[in-house]
């Protein structure tokens, strides 16, 4: 996390995921310690497909969408650590009451929620 915050930049594209990834390691290979490390899985930052984002502004229309964001929402608090927004895809998009993001936003980011 720490090499995220010093070095993001969101012009280049793969450097705040894989090439982070491969910085951190190599620099920690180098050093001569043991690396126990565990590379997780892409629902930890990558809940949502590129394609299938703007479900995420969306307030749930009917009981089966509601049904469905329910569930996301209980996978998220237990498998994620950050949700990557797709900022090419999502820029455009309204975030709505009732929706996947507004919650998140609500319910875990203390510098969004009082601007929401």
């Amino acid at each position: 996390m720490e090499e995220f915050a010093f070095s993001f930049d969101g012009n280049r594209w793969g450097h705040n995921g894989p090439y982070l990834v491969s910085r951190v390691v190599d620099r920690l290979a180098n050093t001569g310690e043991e690396l126990n490390c565990t590379v997780l899985p892409p629902i930890a930052f990558y809940p949502v497909d590129w394609t299938k984002i703007s479900g995420f502004f969306i307030k749930p229309n009917d009981q089966l969408t509601a049904k469905w964001a329910e569930a996301k929402i209980r996978q998220l608090s237990t498998s994620a650590y950050g949700v990557h927004l797709w900022n090419r895809q999502s820029s455009r998009f309204r975030i709505e009451e009732g929706s996947i993001i507004r919650r998140l936003i609500s319910d875990h980011c203390v510098v969004c929620s009082r601007h929401v």
